[in-house]
């Protein structure tokens, strides 16, 4: 008889995860990352809600979601809806497109690549549930290291690499240039949406 049991939700953080060395990438200053938001929100918002992906669990930190190209960032932002083959404008009406400038080197966690292998994750921790993400988030943050994030790979564009950034790494990033509508740029929209084969809903 086949095997019915439900799919694995995804691992959590080994018990000695604390004593592993991390495998971490840097984010070099001067670097630029690309954020989509709301338009009512600062782009170096932290957010502490708990409905994103890499969001604290307890609530005790926020996190900020960038990604290092701006096609990263529209599909982590834009494409939420599997599947969907339109972007409502309404939704892009209320998003802003910012540029965050890296004002120190930051020091992220790979969890992606062989950076899975090492620190006992899957691909599974960016692509399923939140609530074992959050797990990682909290480990991942209070490691002994104290990395400043968490870099992992859009889980709607696998070439893109998007960053988790927690909130003691605020006074290192600044706004490089000022919070533009998502549809004042009218040609930089239209190679978006030509890029995933969507249409404006």
């Amino acid at each position: 008889m086949a095997n019915m049991a439900p799919p694995s939700p995804g691992p959590l953080p080994p018990p000695d995860f604390a004593s592993r060395d991390l495998p971490v990438e840097e984010i070099p200053n001067g670097a630029r990352l690309i954020r989509i938001h709301r338009r009512d929100l600062d782009p170096l918002f932290f957010g502490s809600t708990g409905s994103n992906r890499f969001d604290d669990p307890t609530t005790s930190y926020g996190v900020c979601y960038l990604a290092t190209t701006l096609e990263g960032a529209f599909a982590e932002t834009c494409l939420r809806s599997v599947g969907a083959r339109f972007v409502a404008m309404s939704f892009l009406e209320a998003r802003s497109f910012s540029e965050v400038k890296v004002t120190a080197p930051l020091r992220l966690v790979s969890l992606h690549g062989p950076g899975l292998a090492q620190i006992g994750a899957t691909g599974a921790v960016t692509s399923g549930p939140h609530a074992v993400a959050q797990r990682w988030s909290q480990a991942i943050h209070d490691h002994p290291r104290a990395p400043d994030g968490i870099a992992y790979r859009s889980n709607h564009d696998n070439g893109e690499i998007c960053v988790a950034l927690f909130e003691h790494v605020s006074a290192h990033l600044e706004p490089a240039v000022p919070p533009q509508p998502m549809t004042q740029d009218r040609d930089r929209l239209a190679k978006l949406l030509a890029r995933y084969k969507v249409g404006l809903g």
